[in-house]
């Protein structure tokens, strides 16, 4: 018969080492319930658990592990596994313990040196041991690459990690490729490619990229050449830096995962939700986009418009309270303590996430989700709002009472132009039959109440007379515009339908239930940084609302990004601390200040997109 394993190195010990191989003294087999790892990442760890049984007739203490595995070390503290083997442990006639190994390397299983392999000895005798029939074989691969097209209303940027898999997933980001590069134009989103309406803007002296039409008034076809191709020559450099910096990688093309993920932009492209595209008008859209991808070379993933409440706003949620709170234990450098998780406000360009830890069940009717990673779990509420991220609140407001608007003159300051307040794209006009009953309509002129929407072109958004920055007058018309769209037919969608209809009020009393702190992000934390007053933590509303006022009331650049901050402002200030504000009212939810969705390095750490790959990549 052929000998086993377990009994040709207990052969060799007892030749090579003059042990005595007792086989009955334990038994070491697989924890129950759990298997055995087979591939470690470079850089990361794997868990392997046995089950070690005395199966003498007597008690044994000072027992011990004599050898391990190349590559392992045994863990010795764990609260997971109250009855874990320590440095030494004893054990009754029977009686088990949990052994635990952290394998870090290849494993060979076949490996001839038997000090290479798991075996565990009696306490006082350094012969008595026992090895095991379950021997570990691991094998080591490189992390895994991944790229993510991050496809939001108002550009497109495409972000490079590695990542190693685990209860607590180790991310790193290689890079952020956008605008800000050179060869990388500024595009206005890829929903308006899709409605032949896409544009981009070229920074001074560079020329157009290779088979992009123009600036201006570009089409679905055009996407790639003018948007993708950039941004994958980014890439391109990216990987081949990567094996520059690691000999020995060889990382190909067809190794890196590319997924292109978009946001609000094309959520308003769907007619469930306002647009002029089926849902399979927009499939094609990008699958024509992911094949793209595929014949550059690199491995596809998924290419989708992603729900704003269980993915988006998920996603962000998670990301911010594992950089910035270690909320899962796996970021002690934020805090060698693990602390309960805020609030956030993620404030993007056609829409806003807000996600709160919530003591409700999961339910996606009600927009609870279960958060879990390295063995700790929140229940998160999370809720999106097509038509309240800064630029399209702010669009809406300048076609308040469309027929006779005036571009909302009394939300700008002094210095404000035609010019220089112009917006990048138009909004969908919202028609009164969406309004919830008892909420005042908009607009008031009937004609421009077509069902479902009515689409308003940029040029119709322009200043009309003189501009004088009015905090009241511009409220008001903010405080109407986000009682309206919160209470709009599409807010019960993520993407597809899930979730109830939600008033300001009814919303407002929900959030209030939480008593996390909460923080703003993206906008909110720009929009503060601006006008000087951004702390994390005792954030004033008075103190805001004066800095507002200084600043519009002063001499404010020319630019459109320095103008904006102005009506931008107001809308932070009336949706938090107005008069309907979420704040308002005796809330013992707590605003507590703005974070930076940027490191002093200058690098984005605050993006859905690591959250998507924590979420992802965690084996706990």
């Amino acid at each position: 018969m052929k000998p086993t394993f377990k009994w040709i190195v207990l052969l060799f010990i007892s030749v090579v080492l003059n042990l005595t191989a007792h086989a009955a003294v334990f038994s070491i087999v697989p924890k129950a319930g759990t298997s055995l790892p087979v591939q470690v990442y470079k850089g990361g760890s794997v868990k392997a658990l046995y089950t070690v049984t005395n199966t003498t007739g007597g008690y044994h203490s000072g027992n011990y592990v004599k050898y391990l595995p190349e590559n392992t070390t045994q863990v010795t503290v764990d609260p997971t596994y109250p009855d874990l083997c320590g440095t030494t442990f004893n054990l009754a006639s029977q009686a088990s313990c949990t052994l635990e190994l952290s394998v870090s390397g290849t494993v060979n299983a076949s490996n001839p040196n038997p000090r290479d392999h798991l075996f565990v000895c009696l306490g006082g005798c350094v012969t008595c041991c026992a090895g095991t029939n379950f021997p570990l074989n691991v094998q080591q691969s490189n992390p895994i690459y991944t790229a993510i097209f991050d496809a939001g209303s108002s550009g497109t940027r495409l972000s490079f990690y590695s990542v190693i898999p685990g209860d607590y997933p180790l991310i790193e980001k290689i890079g952020t490729y956008d605008d800000s590069l050179t060869g990388v134009p500024d595009d206005d989103g890829i929903n308006n490619f899709l409605n032949g309406d896409g544009s981009i803007k070229l920074a001074p002296g560079e020329s157009l990229p290779a088979g992009c039409p123009g600036t201006s008034n570009l089409g679905q076809l055009d996407v790639e050449p003018c948007v993708l191709q950039p941004l994958l020559n980014k890439l391109d450099e990216a990987v081949a830096a990567e094996n520059s910096s690691h000999p020995g990688l060889n990382l190909t093309l067809s190794q890196v995962s590319v997924e292109l993920f978009a946001t609000a932009g094309m959520r308003t492209e769907n007619e469930l939700n306002g647009g002029s595209k089926t849902t399979a008008q927009i499939a094609e859209y990008y699958d024509q986009m992911k094949n793209y991808v595929k014949l550059w070379g690199y491995n596809t993933g998924e290419f989708k418009t992603i729900n704003g409440n269980s993915e988006e706003g998920v996603w962000t949620w998670t990301n911010t309270n594992d950089y910035y709170y270690n909320s899962f234990g796996g970021n002690p450098s934020v805090s060698q303590t693990v602390q309960y998780p805020v609030g956030d406000f993620e404030v993007g360009g056609s829409s806003i996430q807000i996600a709160f830890p919530t003591n409700e069940s999961p339910s996606d009717a009600g927009n609870v989700y279960r958060v879990a990673i390295n063995g700790h779990a929140f229940n998160v509420y999370s809720k999106t709002f097509l038509g309240l991220g800064a630029d399209d609140a702010r669009k809406y407001v300048k076609a308040y009472n469309y027929n006779s608007n005036n571009g909302g003159v009394g939300c700008y300051s002094n210095t404000a132009t035609v010019n220089n307040t112009r917006e990048k794209s138009g909004i969908q006009l919202y028609p009164s039959n969406q309004v919830i009953s008892g909420v005042y309509p908009f607009p008031t002129n009937a004609s421009y109440l077509d069902t479902p929407w009515t689409n308003i072109p940029s040029d119709s958004l322009l200043l009309v007379g003189t501009s004088i920055y009015n905090e009241s007058t511009c409220s008001n018309m903010y405080d109407t515009i986000e009682s309206q769209v919160t209470s709009l037919e599409r807010n019960r969608y993520g993407t597809y339908s899930d979730g109830a209809i939600v008033t300001l009020d009814s919303f407002k009393t929900k959030l209030q239930s939480s008593n996390a702190p909460f923080i703003g992000i993206d906008n909110f934390f720009y929009t503060a940084n601006d006008v000087g007053y951004s702390p994390s933590t005792g954030f004033n509303a008075s103190i805001f609302q004066q800095a507002l006022e200084t600043y519009c009331s002063g001499t404010v650049a020319s630019n459109p990004n320095a103008q904006n901050v102005c009506p931008n402002g107001n809308f932070m200030n009336t949706y938090l601390f107005g008069t309907t504000g979420l704040f308002s009212g005796g809330s013992l939810a707590v605003f507590a200040g703005v974070l930076n969705p940027s490191n002093p390095q200058g690098v984005t750490v605050l993006t859905w997109t690591r959250g998507y790959l924590l979420l992802k990549y965690s084996q706990a």
